[in-house]
């Protein structure tokens, strides 16, 4: 599976909360591994995070990574 570009051009800085679906997915087997559970629960939680555009026109649909990982805490 090729490496979604969001992963790889987005800048380092990590003060972007967001990142597209597609890299969200991508990570699945990885957090899945260190987070101890199951890949299919994992994707439908990131499923269930995946936030649309503003009022369906602005922006990109993405995922929030904080709201991501702190449901996964709460697990």
């Amino acid at each position: 599976m090729p490496v979604p570009v969001d992963l790889v051009t987005t800048s380092a800085s990590g003060l972007d909360p967001d990142i597209t679906p597609a890299g969200a997915l991508f990570q699945i087997p990885r957090v899945a591994k260190a987070r101890h559970i199951p890949e299919d629960r994992l994707r439908q939680l990131v499923q269930a995070h995946i936030e649309d555009r503003v009022l369906g026109l602005i922006g990109e649909p993405h995922v929030n990574v904080l709201k991501l990982n702190l449901a996964l805490d709460a697990m």
